[in-house]
């Protein structure tokens, strides 16, 4: 796992203009602070110049810091939900929860790979993956603890309630709750409430799934003691397997200070995202987590062998009942589908 690049924190020079009376008067020994001044912010921009990044304020800093954790924890949630009910989709609204139950069943089933168990009992899934290191999913995310997940249909809107309990994702600890309600199975509202060692994660968010990837907008707020965190998601896209997102932007705000994190295709494989402070622009490292950043190497390597292995030959088991009904080959879709007819008593 490579550190993230250390950042030098440089003293600038305020210099206000106008602010002054025409009529003052500055003296020698202000002259020469001034040139002092002049000179720390003309060796800061040289040092921003050569490197890339623009110098920042220790507050600066942290801000950067606490942002780009908050949102590896938000990601970390949803790569989860991800693996248990995929959003390209999984859900079926029209089916009932018990139906949805068991397509969920499948698809965790299938990621988790022969590890851990996954155990469905009406219209509750619990997947147990065992304790640490725990289970390697198909997207390469490594998961401990258990998740219990309850299914509930109203009105045409299928809602998923996840409850985290010692759960250890990639390294990170989360506890808590987590609901996940659609009404097309691929656009979801979230609500979360997510503990991940002395920070709480409270967040509301819409998640819009493809078969490869998934975007994030809406707000998180992330406590720490007496300090908090505030997130804006603006399509933030994170691609299955990767270890950062590919592309969208973070608005950040700490301690009365506003910051852009704009991540783009690279990031996932180097972690580095523009990093805008006022008129400032910067390339800056984001916070590393468990074996990433890693620049495409050991999460790659098996990023889908699980994924072809498991989750294909489900959906081959399933593909005849998918092409009478003009459906994708989804195996949640048409587990959903086969169950509603056992129960009605189509054959």
């Amino acid at each position: 796992m490579r550190a993230p690049r250390a950042i030098h924190v440089a003293t600038l020079a305020m210099i206000v203009s106008g602010s002054l009376s025409c009529s003052s008067k500055s003296s020698p020994a202000d002259d020469v602070s001034d040139a002092a001044g002049h000179a720390t912010h003309d060796a800061g921009d040289a040092t921003a110049s050569a490197s890339g990044d623009a110098a920042l304020t220790s507050t600066e800093t942290d801000t950067f810091t606490s942002g780009g954790n908050a949102v590896t924890l938000n990601q970390q949630l949803s790569t989860l939900a991800n693996q248990l009910f995929e959003f390209d989709p999984t859900i079926n609204p029209s089916g009932s929860a018990a139906a949805n139950a068991t397509a969920i069943g499948m698809v965790a089933t299938a990621n988790l790979g022969g590890c851990g168990t996954v155990t469905v009992s009406g219209t509750t899934v619990t997947v147990n993956f065992g304790p640490p290191p725990g289970c390697t999913l198909s997207d390469g995310t490594v998961a401990s603890g258990t998740v219990d997940l309850a299914v509930s249909e109203s009105g045409g809107t299928t809602t998923v309630a996840l409850t985290l309990t010692s759960v250890v994702v990639d390294g990170e600890a989360l506890a808590g709750t987590a609901s996940f309600a659609t009404t097309n199975g691929t656009m979801f509202t979230v609500t979360a409430d997510i503990t991940s060692g002395a920070s709480t994660d409270s967040a509301k968010l819409t998640i819009t799934g493809t078969t490869d990837s998934f975007t994030i907008t809406g707000n998180a707020t992330v406590t720490e003691g007496s300090t908090t965190t505030v997130l804006d998601f603006s399509d933030l896209t994170i691609t299955i397997g990767e270890c950062y997102a590919s592309g969208g932007s973070v608005e950040v705000t700490k301690s009365g200070i506003s910051e852009s994190l704009t991540f783009n295709a690279q990031t996932p494989e180097t972690g580095k995202v523009s990093l805008t402070v006022g008129k400032h622009t910067s390339t800056m490292t984001l916070p590393p987590y468990g074996s990433c950043p890693n620049s495409g190497a050991s999460r790659d390597a098996g990023k889908f062998a699980l994924k072809d292995a498991g989750r294909d030959s489900s959906r081959d088991s399933g593909k005849g009942s998918s092409k009478d009904s003009g459906l994708p080959h989804l195996p949640g879709r048409d587990a959903g589908r086969d169950a509603e007819r056992d129960a009605s008593g189509h054959h």
